[in-house]
């Protein structure tokens, strides 16, 4: 069976101040937004993939280690050609590079493509027409891990389904200097 997969870190615990933002935003004629269980901040988008991958992308993933960090969203943006209005950071923190870096390498590995063309953004709005008039909030997203999400479409719109976790750990000094 094909399922259509993505890594990505969840944003639920900003799902009140991220629907506020689409509030402030809708009356600038932005359509379809995204519903408060689906918010996430996208790692590596893998597209429809075969059943028999999700053990190598579990090992995979496994490989794949990090502190805990933070998230600034501070700015809006538009992929025009997607028709997607998002907020992400201005200045991309290290921490998430090297995250994304890292499971780059593990999917590399499993011959999956990897985009070069990480912009790293939660869509508030999908059918947007234009940019965002009025300014971005600032606001702060925890990362504590990542996760395999499955994207289901139904008649209720789409559900992004949690199939598997992976925590961030502090590590100790010795770990960080292996």
């Amino acid at each position: 069976m094909l399922r259509r997969l993505f890594f990505a870190l969840p944003a639920q615990s900003l799902a009140a101040e991220l629907q506020d933002c689409q509030h402030r935003l809708n009356s600038d004629g932005h359509r379809k937004p995204v519903k408060l269980d689906n918010f996430h901040l996208t790692l590596h988008f893998l597209g429809l993939q075969d059943d028999n991958l999700l053990p190598k992308l579990y090992q995979a993933a496994e490989g794949v280690h990090g502190s805990p960090f933070e998230v600034t969203l501070d700015q809006y943006g538009l992929f025009r050609h997607a028709q997607c209005l998002w907020l992400g950071p201005q200045h991309i923190p290290a921490a998430l590079l090297n995250l994304v870096d890292q499971l780059g390498s593990a999917l590399k590995a499993l011959d999956l493509p990897v985009s070069a063309d990480y912009r790293p953004h939660i869509t508030l709005f999908r059918h947007a027409q234009g940019v965002a008039t009025v300014p971005a909030p600032t606001l702060n997203l925890p990362v504590s891990e990542f996760i395999l999400y499955e994207s289901n479409s139904s008649e209720q719109g789409v559900c992004y389904t949690p199939l598997q976790r992976w925590p961030l750990v502090e590590q100790s000094l010795q770990e960080k200097q292996q």
